[in-house]
């Protein structure tokens, strides 16, 4: 690579505009609108003396170029081009701020992080495009091993680690929090009747190759469905860090043929902004052992695959392949602001969790505290934000129970186009900021957590789902703990395949509420029990399904007022066979496969279930419907 001038930079800029063709990539060079400013950069022109200080001077010319079109008054087409199948070891995130139209073409190169920071970051930009490119990590920001021993409580573990995993104490300091998990190395999935995780407090190297994870809670206080621990069982220990795409801000930022094979924190991370995310043939998979490892890697990410907060527009994600997230393989969520006080008609102060997700000019949603139905929708007029120390007690007593606020003084008062009876501790989230429209297609997710889609006007649909270690698809509110909305409207639900999930043992605890390979429902207030007094999801369509080996019930539904449950094909649920604790939570003792509770309005038809041990019917209608607005027709034990 030769040093490329400043000046030169410029004329390179300048020479493409107007009527060039983009040069990427030769055949089907298409011609450009005259208006276009259009410029190709090269890595290979930028700097040898270490690729951190080649990405500078690549993107700072990139960012000329995309200044010198925005001074014109044209829109940029603008591409940077890495070497074909170069590896760029690098210390610092490639940043892309305030760039329009532009093209990361990755040519199969591989960055690889050698810090456990943060990779890539879009912020403020619209159609940005990054494809053919994979990402790793090293040294990798997990660590896996084989349990050699542990103490009598089982708060100690002595972990032998796989060879060419980290050990380091630097590293192993870090590790304060996030997932002890028991793995299976056959299937790579959660070993089957073990805890969803542990939480470790401290990780202490031993010896070469053996650590002491202490946990903040014993691995063998079982309850009925919880497998002990036993020494020989595989375990991975991650810890949430940076994330390592995180995209902040902009529009319709679209990734495709991306490998992501590791992730310090959450794979890609979409924070508020108009959103529209594609994702096209995006594999976040385990990558490829590492240098001496003689097994196979056991996580991708430390946390969440992917993670959509307070977008606009939810994301597309077609042709994707999600295996071993820490955490859900995908969320897309808004959020719940809590009325703090109403300070005259139509004016309310509300606390947020975090500042972001609700704006001037939003359609919101009400929800009442204890039933959690709606009263009702409007638009913010007004909104201001300022801190209120004087408030900080009156907030707490709001945010008990559930997952803090991240600045605990913090309100927003608005003003709302038509007065609501909100009292304190009701709820508003923004319709206009809850990531409608996601569509999920033909992707496949191995040992994941949930796929989450708690936006309306959305489509799951012709996915495989395996060895989930919890529930595999999932909707509805959680205005419990993490209080993210919201209710499911205007969701389908359709042609999936699901083998052998929900192998975590939590599923099958007593105060899970949360009973199905498939799920709508909601997550409610620490101490809640039963389906509370609403019908908030609203037009759900589950249809055309295949569920095998369901750990728990293949499909569960409550809370909800149009519903359609029709063509799907269960096969053996509960398949441990027993339900443990599971269905307590209701009151119910399960004896079915697919159940709902709280609904209305609902067409549940042509179902086929496997009979079981516990299976005696195909669907169980729950004493809290309103049973003469549900049609059953057709559903069949075989």
């Amino acid at each position: 690579m030769k040093l490329i001038t400043r000046r030169r930079t410029l004329q390179l800029a300048s020479s493409f505009a107007a009527t060039a063709p983009l040069l990427a990539g030769g055949a089907g060079r298409a011609q450009q609108r005259s208006d276009t400013v259009a410029a190709v950069f090269d890595m290979a022109s930028f700097s040898r003396v270490d690729a951190d200080a080649a990405f500078a001077e690549a993107m700072a010319a990139v960012s000329r170029a995309a200044a010198d079109a925005a001074k014109a008054g044209k829109p940029a087409q603008l591409t940077l081009n890495l070497t074909r199948d170069a590896v760029y070891r690098i210390k610092q995130p490639l940043a892309f701020k305030q760039l329009n139209g532009f093209a990361l073409n990755g040519n199969g190169a591989q960055l690889i992080n050698t810090t456990r920071g943060t990779t890539l970051l879009v912020s403020g930009s619209n159609h940005v495009t990054i494809r053919d490119l994979t990402i790793d990590y090293d040294p990798l920001p997990f660590t896996q091993g084989t349990i050699a021993s542990f103490d009598h409580a089982a708060l100690q573990i002595m972990v032998k680690v796989d060879p060419g995993y980290p050990d380091d104490p630097a590293f192993l300091s870090t590790i304060t929090d996030g997932f002890l998990k028991v793995m299976d190395r056959g299937s790579r999935a959660l070993k089957a009747g073990a805890r969803d995780f542990l939480t470790p407090s401290k990780v202490e190297r031993v010896a070469e190759g053996v650590i002491r994870v202490h946990l903040r809670w014993s691995a063998n206080d079982t309850f009925p469905s919880q497998l002990p621990v036993a020494v020989g069982d595989a375990v991975a220990i991650t810890n949430g860090f940076a994330h390592a795409v995180v995209v902040d801000g902009s529009t319709a930022t679209t990734f495709s043929n991306v490998n992501l094979f590791a992730s310090p924190g959450m794979g890609i991370l979409e924070n508020g902004g108009p959103g529209a995310m594609t994702l096209r043939k995006v594999s976040i998979v385990p990558g490829p052992r590492p240098k001496g490892a003689t097994s196979d890697r056991l996580v991708s990410t430390n946390s969440d695959g992917s993670h959509f907060i307070t977008v606009e527009h939810g994301p597309t994600m077609e042709d994707c392949s999600f295996a071993n997230t820490s955490d859900d393989a995908v969320n897309v969520h808004g959020f719940y602001y809590y009325v703090v006080r109403k300070t005259g008609p139509g004016r309310y102060t509300l606390t947020p969790k975090w500042d972001i997700g609700l704006a001037a000019g939003d359609e919101i949603e009400s929800c009442e505290r204890g039933t959690f139905r709606s009263l009702g929708q409007t638009r913010i007029t007004q909104l201001t934000k300022r801190h209120a120390p004087e408030l900080k007690t009156e907030i707490a007593k709001i945010w008990n129970g559930k997952s803090p606020p991240t600045q605990p003084d913090l309100i927003y008062e608005v003003v709302l186009q038509q007065d609501l009876p909100l009292k304190v501790a009701d709820a508003v989230t923004s319709l206009s900021r809850i990531g409608s429209g996601t569509a999920i297609r033909r992707c496949s997710f191995h040992a994941c957590g949930h796929v989450v889609v708690k936006s309306p006007n959305s489509v799951v649909e012709d996915c495989q789902f395996s060895y989930s270690s919890t529930i595999a698809l999932q909707a509805g509110s959680d205005i419990g703990y993490w209080s993210e909305s919201g209710f499911a409207e205007n969701l389908t639900f359709r042609n999936n395949r699901f083998i052998r999930c929900i192998t975590g043992a939590n599923a099958l605890t007593a105060g899970n509420g949360a009973l199905g390979t498939i799920y709508i429902g909601m997550s409610g207030p620490e101490g809640a029990k039963g389906f509370s007094n609403n019908f908030q999801n609203r037009n759900v369509t589950i249809a055309g399904n295949r569920i095998d080996d369901s750990y728990i019930y293949a499909i569960f539904v409550g809370n909800a007022d149009g519903l359609k449950i029709t063509g799907n094909v269960v096969g053996r649920t509960f398949i441990r066979g027993s339900a443990f604790d599971a269905g307590q939570f209701y009151g119910i003792k399960p004896d079915s496969a697919i159940f709902v509770g709280r609904v209305r309005n609902a067409e549940i038809a042509d179902n086929t279930a496997a009979r079981g041990q516990l299976a005696r019917t195909a669907v169980t209608v729950d004493k809290t419907c309103e049973a003469r607005t549900v049609h059953l027709a057709n559903n069949r034990l075989v």
